[in-house]
């Protein structure tokens, strides 16, 4: 029959040893000390826009709005979706769509580039999403609109 050992229990008063020698610099208090100053884990607050930006306006094409921004309007009443790059208020298209809202709602606040061009939509369909144009991917978010980035060459300019 086999035994089973448990190890010893230990108490330590420290977890690690602790020089008193006072030339040497405590690196780890030291850190600690800064962290109180400036906490690399302090969440920033998502950017709220002083005026809302009706959608397909000219201001729309110059508002810049991350992906964490657009993942926050995912609901039947608040809509967002990006598509190449661009993002777009639908939710009062929601109704109005030819296959229904839930194909919609299945990539609110998501990327639904692909669905949009795997879908077959018509040149009149995407010339009609400048209606509902709120802004554009920051530079390093982009997959489309970018120097090295996917070319496709019927993206809407």
């Amino acid at each position: 029959m086999a035994t089973v050992q448990s190890p010893p229990d230990l108490s330590l008063t420290s977890p690690l040893p602790v020089k008193q020698d006072t030339n040497d610099l405590d690196l780890v208090a030291l850190t600690m000390a800064a962290l109180r100053f400036v906490s690399p884990w302090s969440v920033d607050t998502p950017t709220k826009w002083s005026t809302r930006i009706v959608p397909g306006t000219p201001e729309a094409k110059d508002r810049v709005i991350t992906l964490a921004e657009v993942s926050l309007h995912d609901t039947p009443k608040d809509c967002w979706v990006v598509i190449y790059d661009r993002v777009y208020d639908i939710t009062d298209f929601l109704d109005e769509h030819p296959g229904g809202d839930d194909i919609m709602l299945e990539y609110a606040g998501r990327d639904a580039s692909t669905a949009f061009r795997s879908s077959g939509h018509s040149i009149l369909a995407t010339k009609a999403l400048d209606r509902f144009l709120i802004g554009e991917l920051p530079l390093q978010e982009r997959m489309y609109r970018r120097p090295g980035g996917i070319r496709l060459s019927d993206i809407p300019e």
